[in-house]
């Protein structure tokens, strides 16, 4: 027989991923520059006003600064590297971008919660990348901030320079 609660004629395994079509073409062609995303307004928005916890790496004391990240690195590859260790706000990671996109090999991530930052910088400090860097892991300074930008912008390498 078919299982409770199933229409007739529909086979039993995975539901149908039901996706939003907003009548604008195909989906997934690329990244970057789209429509509009109201979602993400309407997340910005309920930050700005301070209806949600969290926002923008201000609070340095719960931010972390990581240096040593590869070029393709993402926003989203920060998340999955740290989201473990404790709950990060909307908006919360930041892989720094240079002028052409890739990843300037910094990157911060915003928790919530102290002790979040205290064991993403035990766990994550010192370890080795795959080509051979190493992570650096500390709490965020507004010094930190300024290296990453000027980097991104591609005013040469700080760290090399001290």
């Amino acid at each position: 027989g078919k299982p409770a609660g199933k229409p007739a004629g529909k086979p039993a395994g995975k539901p149908v991923a039901r996706v939003f079509d907003s009548g604008k073409g195909p989906k997934g062609k690329g990244k970057g520059k789209g429509p509009p995303r109201p979602m993400r307004t309407f997340v910005r928005g309920l930050l700005d006003s301070g209806a949600l916890p969290g926002g923008k790496c201000a609070n340095d004391e719960n931010c972390i600064f990581i240096r040593g990240l590869p070029a393709e690195c993402t926003n989203e590859d920060l998340y999955s590297l740290c989201s473990s260790f404790g709950a990060i706000p909307a908006f919360g990671v930041k892989a720094m971008p240079r002028q052409d996109g890739t990843c300037s090999g910094y990157g911060f991530v915003n928790f919530i919660d102290e002790l979040s930052v205290d064991a993403a910088i035990e766990a994550l400090n010192g370890q080795t990348m795959p080509d051979g860097r190493t992570l650096e892991v500390k709490v965020k300074t507004p010094k930190q901030m300024e290296e990453a930008e000027q980097d991104a912008q591609g005013e040469g390498e700080a760290e090399e320079q001290e």
